[in-house]
Formats: C-alpha cells, structure tokens, sequence
C-alpha cells in the first residue's frame, strides 16, 4: 500500500466530487462516465440518437442537422432579429446563420421563446453593466443555462468577473426561481 493509499483511507473525501456524468465520447462512439468535476466550461447537454440518456459533449463536437423548415415569415424574423442584437457582443453570428440554425431544430418555436427569455434575463443583467468582463460573465451564466439543467448549472459554469452570488442570481433568474 503506497502513501497516496493511506492518506486516501485516513481523510476519505467527504464531498460530491466523486460524482460521475455521462460524457459523449466521440471518437469511440459511446458515453462514458467521468467525475463531474472534469467538465469542462462549455459543455452542454445534448440527446444523442440512439443513447436513451442526455449526456455531456463539447459543442465542437456537435453536427449540424439539416434543414427542417421553410424561411421564416417577418413576425419570426424580427423576433430573431431581436436574438440577434442582444447577444451580438458575445456571439457574433449573422442574421442569416441565426436563421438558419433555428430552421434546423425540430421545434424552432421553442427554441427562439428559450432566446428570448434568455435575451430578456441578458437585457436585465446587462443593460447598465459597464464592464465588458462583467456583460461577458453574464452572458457565460445565460449560456451554460441554456445548456444545462438549473441542477447542473455549477458543473460548467465558473464566472470570473462576477462573484458566485451574482452568478446565482442571474441562473436563478433564468430558471425562474429568483427574480433578482
């Protein structure tokens, strides 16, 4: 028995870091399970085919799917339009690929009621931020939760210029459980 082994069974570890996700390998095709503390900031939660469980992946690793829908009317195009200006600082897609994401997902309704309510949280936080750290650390909180659950949240969110408490109150925000 080495050192490292004695210390382990003389001050077990009494936290939930041995917690373990499910992480989309995709090299080799499968999930796999790490400790949650290995995930990285930006990780999102996706439903694989096939895979009956959502599991974490990095959003490189993500494929486009392919076009479902036809070209929005005006109505919809000005709520993307909408989507469009309030995050530009932060996530520098045109009108056009904002378009055409959304004409991908399988209920693009959903989807833009989801960025608009994060737009709205976004405006809330952010209209009289003068700090372009602070704005990108509220924008950081906005989109891991759009990624994750209001109970995974804390696994890829580490703000840095805004405090923990700040931080919790714009996820609290979001999740509707606060709000701020």
């Amino acid at each position: 028995m080495g050192l490292g082994d004695w210390w382990k069974r003389l001050f077990p570890r009494t936290d939930s870091s041995n917690d373990t996700v499910l992480f989309y390998d995709v090299e080799a095709e499968h999930p796999v399970r790490i400790p949650k503390r290995e995930l990285r900031p930006g990780a999102i939660q996706v439903q694989v085919q096939g895979i009956d469980e959502v599991v974490w992946i990095l959003p490189d690793n993500v494929q486009q799917g392919p076009l479902r829908h036809e070209p929005f009317d005006d109505e919809v195009r000005e709520m993307i339009e909408q989507i469009q200006a309030t995050f530009a600082e932060h996530y520098a897609l045109s009108f056009d690929q904002w378009e055409e994401g959304f004409r991908r997902d399988a209920d693009p309704a959903q989807e833009i009621a989801v960025w608009l309510h994060a737009g709205e949280v976004y405006r809330q936080f952010a209209a009289d931020e003068p700090s372009a750290d602070r704005r990108q650390d509220i924008y950081r909180c906005i989109a891991a939760c759009l990624t994750a659950s209001h109970d995974t949240v804390w696994n890829v969110l580490e703000p840095q210029a805004l405090s923990r408490e700040e931080a919790k109150r714009i996820v609290d925000c979001y999740f509707n459980n606060d709000d701020a």
